[in-house]
């Protein structure tokens, strides 16, 4: 018992004696502890980082509690820290750390379940076993005993591919069903990590180390058949050597080039019309990078539209706002979606159906030669249509009149072609064609068809031109011909003989169509007409341009003469109406005359040009202002002199309510216009006597050419016959070229209309002149 007892008590002091130690921190290395063998525990810490080791300070029972915690490594006989709650509270006890350990580096939490020693930027000399020793106040001592090991991680990781480029976190690009290899390096870490790999957080199991010396680990991967859901799928490379950590790894992202997966033309449209805008949108899906969209019609880029597109990462919309054209129906509009790299495409169509207006194209008949047709040719044109829909009419039309079909005539139309039969000049011109459908109707071009022809007179012809003895003329003849390269020639005609006249008597123009003819009457044998004929590489000219020279004398007076009173835009007028009479072969005019004791002119007209009617016209206000001694009167004018007048009588001016007028031809003085009458009378009976016996004589002469003392001229319509005194002596060959000393005007005019009758239209008295012969340089007498 006693031994007992005093072993009890040598704990005892001795536990006191190591507490008086520990509190007074004077332990010395000497001082040992009691080593009781107990089971560990592993602790895994990253250097660098914080380690725990744990170590339960719970009492068995809720009336004892702890004294004092002691930490040691092991074999070491000092405390590394202590915790110590004796004589104080468990909230104030005391820590102390041993600063040749741990220092300030570990401090005992009681808060956690178990408490644990945290020690803060875990070294690697801190590897190694530890022991917690645990004093109760009532309880026995426990003992903790915990490995601590310290792990390095690795410090570096590569990724790269077998040319050994750093892959850069992308790998690629690739192609749809392609092969890649990636390699893996590692080095360092303790303990030595273990390498994996990952496809999308799949683990790949078909891997190769290649080295592992237990510094450098590198692994290979090689995958064929890349797939299209690989793209942006992530490939990873992981270390590890503890599960305190995440995983070291490198990744990679998997970049690829796809080929486009489909291309479509949305709302193809079913019928497009022609000038109407219509925006056709193409989509493509699939390619990567963004596919590259063309427009094409039929094998040919379409670049006439405007065209935009927008893209994103795999999708390409295209859009083409085109005007469609009637050349564009049937054609075939293609979008094309291509991949820049890999070169491939795919391809969308429609083929359009424009609906137009016909469209023409007229030419002349390919076996003609547009050249070379003359008068009399056969002449066709082809009308080419295009049109949706089809046409429903043709038409042509010449020098923009319309061209029916008149078998007659030659005219002949077909279903596309115009056939003229022996054409002539008027048939030249521009030609078209025209053709309607239910969108319109069109025209073509014109062409232009030309018909060569022989000259002829492109003036009224016969043209009368009064010319006075010795009178010198310019006769300027006009022709129409084609080709314009034609040569003249002139020919002079009376009653009794016909000869050509010398080229040296006239000239052609610049443009080889009007030829000038100098000439001069000297005698009344050169009176008569002058005939113009040309020829050019088709022909000569069948009717020759007629110029009658006829003796200029003053003008017949009109004839017909109505007078009317009419409204216009509310006001009156006086309106007369006259024929023509004969102009005396020189170029006449009219007027309306007051005559009085001093006469004046009112209106000064000409006549019209085809049916020779003249038109007077004067406003009756001003016709009131006339005098009653004041008398109205027609006259005609030229350089020869002024007609009779012919007076309007019963005309009442200023009583409205009287319309109706007459027309009466009278002189104002009846006696003098009798004795003029009853002399015209004689002398027209002397010239007709005197004709009679100039014929019978001519009928008993051995000449042939016939008295040059009546000149008979056709003109609008009526005859006249113009009588020169008889000559004393009929010469049996007389020569214009050496004219008599005297020559007589005419002095009597009869006029016909039906060439049967003969009325007398004046008989002017002209004093005698004497003739001079020209000189030779004015000599402009045609050459017989």
């Amino acid at each position: 018992m006693a031994a007992v007892f005093g072993g009890k008590c040598g704990v005892l002091l001795l536990m006191v004696l190591r507490n008086v130690l520990c509190q007074s921190w004077s332990l010395t290395n000497e001082d040992l502890v009691d080593f009781v063998p107990v089971s560990t525990s592993d602790v895994d810490a990253v250097v660098g980082r914080t380690a725990s080791l744990p170590c339960d300070i719970e009492p068995d029972s809720h009336e004892d509690r702890v004294y004092m915690v002691l930490w040691f490594r092991h074999a070491g006989g000092k405390p590394l820290y202590s915790f110590d709650v004796r004589g104080r509270s468990f909230n104030k006890a005391l820590h102390w750390s041993d600063p040749l350990a741990f220092g300030r580096r570990a401090y005992f939490v009681t808060m956690s379940r178990p408490s644990a020693l945290t020690v803060d930027a875990v070294q690697l000399d801190d590897e190694g076993v530890y022991r917690c020793r645990v004093d109760f106040k009532n309880s026995p001592t426990r003992n903790f005993q915990i490995r601590l090991n310290v792990v390095v991680p690795p410090h570096q990781l590569l990724l790269y591919d077998e040319a050994g480029r750093d892959v850069a976190g992308v790998v690629g690009p690739l192609e749809e069903g392609g092969n890649f290899t990636l390699l893996c390096e590692l080095r360092g870490g303790r303990p030595q990590p273990t390498l994996s790999w990952m496809i999308d957080n799949k683990p790949i199991e078909d891997h190769t180390v290649l080295k592992n010396d237990g510094k450098v680990i590198i692994s290979r991967i090689s995958v064929g058949g890349a797939e299209r859901s690989w793209l942006n799928m992530s490939i990873r490379c992981q270390a590890t050597n503890t599960p305190l950590l995440s995983p070291h790894e490198r990744t990679a992202r998997v970049e690829m080039n796809l080929r486009p997966t489909s291309v479509s033309i949305t709302e193809k449209p079913g019928q497009l019309s022609a000038d109407t805008e219509v925006t056709l949108t193409c989509v493509a899906h699939g390619s990567r990078p963004s596919a590259q969209i063309t427009w094409f019609r039929d094998n040919r880029r379409y670049t006439r539209g405007k065209h935009t597109e927008f893209t994103n990462e795999t999708s390409t919309v295209s859009r083409l706002v085109m005007l469609p054209q009637p050349e564009d129906d049937g054609a075939v509009i293609r979008c094309r979606a291509d991949n820049p790299v890999l070169r491939v495409a795919l391809e969308d169509s429609f083929r359009m159906s424009v609906v137009y207006r016909p469209v023409l194209t007229m030419s002349l008949g390919s076996t003609l030669n547009p050249n070379d047709i003359k008068e009399g040719d056969d002449v066709y044109f082809e009308c080419n249509i295009r049109a949706n829909p089809k046409e429903h009419r043709i038409s042509w039309f010449h020098n923009d009149q319309q061209v029916t079909q008149n078998i007659s005539s030659g005219v002949f139309i077909s279903t596309k072609s115009l056939v003229l039969q022996r054409v002539t000049k008027r048939d030249g011109g521009l030609y078209t064609c025209r053709a309607a459908n239910q969108m319109g109707e069109s025209s073509s071009q014109a062409v232009f068809l030309r018909v060569q022809y022989a000259p002829t007179c492109a003036q009224p012809t016969p043209l009368l031109i009064g010319a006075r003895l010795d009178e010198p003329l310019r006769v300027r003849c006009t022709v129409s011909a084609d080709p314009a390269d034609v040569s003249f020639y002139w020919q002079f005609n009376n009653s009794g003989e016909s000869f050509q006249v010398s080229p040296a008597r006239y000239a052609v123009s610049t443009g080889g169509t009007a030829s000038e003819l100098r000439y001069r009457a000297a005698s009344e044998r050169d009176y008569g007409a002058l005939l113009c004929r040309a020829t050019n590489a088709v022909g000569r000219q069948k009717k020759p341009c007629v110029f009658q020279i006829v003796p200029a004398a003053r003008p017949s007076p009109p004839r017909n003469c109505t007078a009317n009173r009419v409204l216009k835009n509310g006001e009156a007028f006086l309106t007369v109406k006259c024929i023509a009479g004969y102009d005396g072969g020189l170029s006449q005019h009219f007027t309306l005359e007051a005559l009085g004791e001093t006469g004046r002119v009112l209106v000064n007209n000409t006549a019209g040009p085809l049916d020779m009617v003249v038109w007077l016209n004067i406003s009756w206000s001003a016709l009131e202002m006339l005098s009653e001694e004041e008398n109205l009167a027609v006259s005609a004018r030229n350089s020869k002199g002024v007609s009779d007048p012919v007076m309007l009588r019963e005309l009442v001016y200023k009583d409205a309510a009287k319309q109706t007028e007459e027309t009466r031809v009278a002189s104002k003085f009846p006696g003098a216009a009798a004795l003029a009458a009853l002399a015209a009378l004689l002398t027209a009976g002397g010239a007709i006597a005197a004709i009679a016996i100039r014929r019978r004589n001519e009928a008993t002469t051995t000449s042939k050419r016939p008295s040059q003392s009546v000149v008979q001229v056709d003109a609008n319509g009526r005859r006249y016959l113009i009588a020169y005194p008889a000559a004393d002596k009929l010469e049996t060959k007389p020569d214009i070229l050496n004219p008599k000393a005297e020559s007589q005007p005419p002095r009597v005019v009869l006029e016909s209309s039906d060439n049967k009758s003969y009325t007398i239209k004046e008989a002017p008295s002209v004093a005698k002149t004497p003739y001079t012969p020209p000189t030779p340089e004015d000599d402009m007498m045609p050459q017989r």
